[in-house]
C-alpha cells in the first residue's frame, strides 16, 4: 500500500513500503516532458515570411477540369548565353471564356507557393477573364512547386532563385506565347498578390513592352531587414477591431509570460500553459526568439488572414474568458485553439528549427533564402509601445543567424543588409517607375507597411487602400464577409483591366 504521496512545485515523491519498492523522487518537469513526447505529437511553427496561396475555404469545392497543366523548357540562367542548361517550368490555363485569335491574356503570377488550379476557375482575374473573354494561365515561379531548376536545394544550386531571373522567366514565357499564332495580337494582363504584386510591378517596370498592364494586390516592393512596422500593424489590427481591452490581455499576457520566465515553478506553468514538449532554455536568446515567435507569429497569421469580425471573435473569446482564466492562459489557450494543436505540443527548439531549413528541399527553405539574398521581412519586436515589444528577443541577429546556418557563414548581418539595398536600388523601393498598374493594399495587412499605400504610384497607376481589409483580400471573389469597400475595390481594379483592353 501507499505509505507517502507527495506533490509539489518541484518534486513528485512515491513509496511503497509493502512490497519494497524503490522510492522513486523526480523532477515534476521531467515527467511532464517524458509524458508529452511519449503521447503528444510535436509540431513546429514558421514566422508568416511566406505565404501559401490557397483558395478561400468557399471555392474549394469547385470543379477544376477546365483547368489544364503543361509545361515549357526554361533557361536556369537566363543572362549567360553560353550557359544551355534548361528546367521544366509548370503553368495551368483554362480557355473556357478565350473568345478567339487577339483576345486577351491574364496571367496569374506565382509566388513561393505551389500553384493549383483552382484559381483559374474563381477570383477576381478569373472574372476579368469571364468579362473580357479572355484566356487564363498561372505560372509557377522557379525553385516552388514542381518546378525544380535542382532537386537539391544546396546553397549552391540555390545561386540562380532571384527576383531577375524568375522576371525573365515570365518575359521568355510571354515571348513563347505571344509566338502562338492565335495569341500574337493578344494584350497580355498581369495579376499578382504578395511577393507576385512585387514581381508585377517590377516587370511592368523592367519589360513594359510585354504586357498592358498589371494589377498588384499586398506588395511589400520595399525591402527591409529590420521589419518593426509589421507587428505595428497587429497591434493596430487588434486594437481597431477588438477595442483596448483586447490590446490589455494580449499586453498582460506577454508580461505575465515573461515574468514566469525568472522562477522555477512559473517556467514549469508557462510550458505547461504553452503546451511545449519540453522544457525551455531559457539560457539560448535563440530559443527565447523562436518562442518568442509561437506568439508574435501567430497573432500576426491571424491579422495576415483576417476577414471583417474574425479578429472580433478572438477578442471576444478573450473577453469571455474561452481560452483560459489568466492572461497568460489566454495567451497559451487562443495559440493552441488557433493553430488546431489537439492533443500536440510545441516543439519550441532553435537547433530543429534551423534543420528544418538546413535540410529540407522545400519552399519554406528557398522562401528563407530568398529572405536573406534579398528581402530581409524579417518581423522583430516593435520600440513604439505595442503589446509586442516586449518580445525583445525577436531581434535581426536571431532572423540572420538562420542565414548564416542553414544556408553558409557568409550571410551575414552585413551580406543581409546589402542584399536588401541592392533590390530597392533597382527597383527604386517605394518609388518604382510604372505606368498602367493597380495598386492595392488592406489597412490591417501588415504587409502593406512596405507598400504604397498613401498615394497613387504615378498617374494611370492608382493606389486603392481599403479599411478592415487584409492580405490579397481583392484576388479573391465575392464573399459574404466582404465590406462595400472591398467589392468596390474588386470592381474598380475589373473596369480598369477592361479600359487596358479596349484602348
Amino acid at each position: 500500500m501507499f505509505s507517502s504521496f507527495h506533490t509539489s512545485a518541484d518534486t513528485f515523491l512515491l513509496s511503497l513500503n509493502s512490497s519494497g519498492f524503490q522510492i522513486i523522487v523526480c523532477s515534476l518537469s521531467v515527467l511532464l516532458s517524458l509524458f508529452a513526447s511519449i503521447w503528444a505529437e510535436p509540431r513546429f511553427i514558421e514566422p508568416p515570411l511566406r505565404i501559401d496561396f490557397d483558395l478561400p475555404v468557399e471555392f474549394r469545392s469547385l470543379t477544376t477540369s477546365d483547368v489544364k497543366t503543361a509545361w515549357i523548357d526554361m533557361p536556369i540562367n537566363h543572362f549567360d548565353p553560353q550557359n544551355r542548361d534548361t528546367y521544366k517550368m509548370r503553368y495551368m490555363y483554362n480557355e473556357e471564356f478565350f473568345g478567339g485569335d487577339g483576345k486577351p491574356v491574364f496571367i496569374l503570377v506565382g509566388g513561393e507557393w505551389d500553384i493549383v488550379p483552382g484559381w483559374l476557375r474563381a477570383g477576381n482575374m478569373f472574372l476579368m477573364a469571364q468579362e473580357n473573354q479572355g484566356h487564363q494561365i498561372y505560372t509557377e515561379h522557379r525553385y516552388y512547386g514542381q518546378s525544380l531548376p535542382y532537386k537539391n536545394f544546396t546553397t549552391e544550386n540555390l545561386r540562380f532563385l532571384n527576383v531577375d531571373q524568375a522576371l525573365a522567366d515570365l518575359a521568355y514565357f510571354i515571348k513563347e506565347v505571344k509566338q502562338t499564332p492565335r495569341f500574337a495580337n493578344s494584350k497580355v494582363v498581369l495579376y499578382g498578390g504578395s511577393y507576385a504584386a512585387n514581381m508585377v510591378l517590377w516587370f511592368k517596370q523592367r519589360y513594359p513592352h510585354l504586357v498592358v498592364g498589371g494589377v498588384a494586390s499586398s506588395g511589400p516592393i520595399k525591402g527591409q531587414v529590420d521589419f518593426t512596422g509589421y507587428l505595428e500593424v497587429v497591434h493596430q489590427a487588434f486594437l481597431s477591431e477588438g477595442g483596448p481591452g483586447c490590446i490589455a490581455t494580449i499586453r498582460q499576457g506577454i508580461a505575465e509570460t515573461i515574468a514566469a520566465m525568472q522562477t522555477a515553478t512559473g517556467r514549469q506553468n508557462l510550458e505547461k500553459v504553452y503546451r511545449l514538449c519540453s522544457p525551455l532554455n531559457y539560457d539560448s536568446a535563440f530559443d527565447l526568439g523562436y518562442f518568442s515567435g509561437l506568439i508574435s507569429w501567430t497573432f500576426s497569421t491571424s491579422v495576415q488572414q483576417a476577414r471583417p469580425a474574425t479578429l472580433t471573435r478572438i477578442c471576444n473569446n478573450f473577453a469571455n474568458n474561452v481560452y483560459g482564466t489568466t492572461a497568460m492562459e489566454q495567451i497559451g489557450g487562443y495559440i493552441a485553439a488557433t493553430r488546431n494543436l489537439g492533443s500536440g505540443c510545441w516543439n519550441i527548439d532553435y537547433k530543429s528549427y534551423v534543420e528544418m531549413y538546413r535540410t529540407q528541399n522545400t519552399n519554406s527553405r528557398a522562401w528563407y533564402y530568398q529572405t536573406c539574398t534579398e528581402y530581409g521581412y524579417y518581423q522583430t519586436a516593435p520600440r513604439t509601445g505595442t503589446a509586442f515589444d516586449q518580445l525583445t528577443w525577436l531581434s535581426v541577429p536571431f532572423y540572420v543567424d538562420v542565414c548564416k546556418q542553414a544556408y553558409h557563414h557568409k550571410f551575414d548581418e552585413a551580406f543581409v543588409y546589402d542584399a536588401v539595398e541592392r533590390v530597392n536600388l533597382i527597383f527604386g523601393g517605394l518609388t518604382p517607375d510604372v505606368n498602367s498598374t493597380i495598386n492595392i493594399h488592406g489597412a490591417i495587412d501588415p504587409w502593406h507597411a512596405l507598400g504604397v499605400h498613401d498615394r497613387d504610384l504615378k498617374e494611370g497607376s492608382p493606389t486603392i487602400t481599403v479599411p478592415r481589409a487584409s492580405h490579397c483580400f481583392d484576388m479573391q471573389g465575392w464573399l459574404e464577409s466582404n465590406t462595400i469597400r472591398m467589392t468596390n475595390a474588386q470592381q474598380f481594379a475589373r473596369r480598369m483591366v477592361a479600359r487596358w483592353l479596349s484602348n
